[in-house]
This record gives C-alpha cells, sequence and structure tokens, in this order.
C-alpha cells in the first residue's frame, strides 16, 4: 500500500544542531567603522567613502618601478581618475569640498582646544567686577 502524499517533499528528518552562537571575542568590533584616506588635505578616489556618479570607478593593480601599486581608473577617460576635481565625484559622507579637498582633513588639522582651557577662560572672564564696565 502506497503512502499518501504529506504536503511536502522533506523528509521529517531535522539537521543537527550546531549549537548556540557564542558572540565575538571582546577586541573585535562587528561593525568596523570606515574612515576617510585623504592624501594631505586632497580628496583620494582610493578611498572607502568616494564615489563615482557615473559608475565609471574602477581599481587597477599597476607596476610601477617594479611594484605593484593599486591605482583608480576612469572607464570616461580611460586614464587615471583626477578623483574630487571630477565633476561626477562624490563622497558618501558629503565631506567633498568644491575644491577637491576632503572636510574630514581640514577637521583633523584644526583641532579644538581642550575643554579644561575653555573652562579657565571662562573663570578669568567672571573674576572681571561688572562695576568697573558702568
Amino acid at each position: 500500500m502506497k503512502k499518501e502524499f504529506s504536503g511536502s517533499y522533506r523528509t521529517q528528518h531535522t539537521p543537527p544542531s550546531r549549537g548556540p552562537r557564542h558572540p565575538p571575542p571582546e577586541g573585535i568590533d562587528r561593525e568596523r567603522r570606515v574612515l576617510p584616506q585623504p592624501i594631505g588635505d586632497k580628496c583620494n578616489p582610493l578611498c572607502p567613502l568616494f564615489v563615482c556618479t557615473r559608475n565609471a570607478l574602477f581599481t587597477a593593480n599597476k607596476p610601477i618601478k617594479g611594484r605593484i601599486v593599486k591605482a583608480a581608473q576612469c572607464r570616461l577617460t580611460g586614464g587615471d581618475c583626477i578623483g574630487g576635481e571630477c565633476q561626477y565625484a562624490s563622497c558618501k559622507i558629503n565631506a567633498l569640498l568644491p575644491d577637491g579637498r576632503c572636510a574630514k582633513a581640514l577637521e583633523k588639522k584644526f583641532s579644538r582646544p581642550p575643554d579644561e582651557e575653555f573652562f579657565r577662560e571662562m573663570l578669568r572672564v567672571e573674576e572681571y567686577d561688572t562695576s568697573d564696565f558702568r
């Protein structure tokens, strides 16, 4: 006598359990932050945040003086990518300035003074007697 069709071709067998999943070790972040990689203060086309709006950017390995170096190439021009100077250049975090510089690189150059210094300056200002200014 034949078995009746149960509506599924799968067998009733369940795969063995792999056990509980363990969290990653303490020192490893699950989501790694992508940081800008400017060259000096100029935008770098090899930066992970750099985007070509025409999808014409690709990286190629070029031999330079006997060493293999990654180079950004443009499919539109057939040559090297000019980076932030191109009209199709963009940045994922909107850090590309109109002159081709990276705002994040400039942010690192001009760091703000520590809060302790501001606090000392506020105390100096508060020490003045307001009656002197009347």
